[in-house]
């Protein structure tokens, strides 16, 4: 093999590497870069409530009724517990219904 194939090997092999690299960076960066599918459900809950006057502090009762209905995945079980709940917090029930389903939405 002659110098001018080595140097041309040798920038070739570079080339792959660089690529590789970049391609792995952008791998690990994509999830940071593009938004996924909606996961707050438990906290379009809470926003929701706040948004109409209720205080809803991070881990207080109703964002506990907000994650029942984000775990229940939306079965009705779990949409009346947390309606229950908020209800128990002063929530009205129109408000609370749609929290819940906030909450829940997947």
């Amino acid at each position: 093999m002659n110098a001018q194939e080595s140097r041309t090997r040798r920038g070739t092999w570079k080339r792959r590497l660089a690529v590789a690299a970049s391609g792995t960076v952008l791998a690990g960066a994509l999830p940071l870069l593009v938004p996924g599918t909606a996961q707050a459900w438990s906290w379009d809950c809470q926003e929701y409530l706040r948004d109409k006057g209720y205080n809803v502090p991070v881990g207080g009762n109703a964002a506990k009724a907000c994650t029942i209905a984000d775990h229940g995945e939306g079965s009705p079980n779990s949409l009346s517990i947390c309606l229950s709940r908020l209800e128990a917090l002063d929530v009205s029930n129109s408000h609370g219904k749609r929290a819940c389903r906030l909450g829940a939405a997947r």
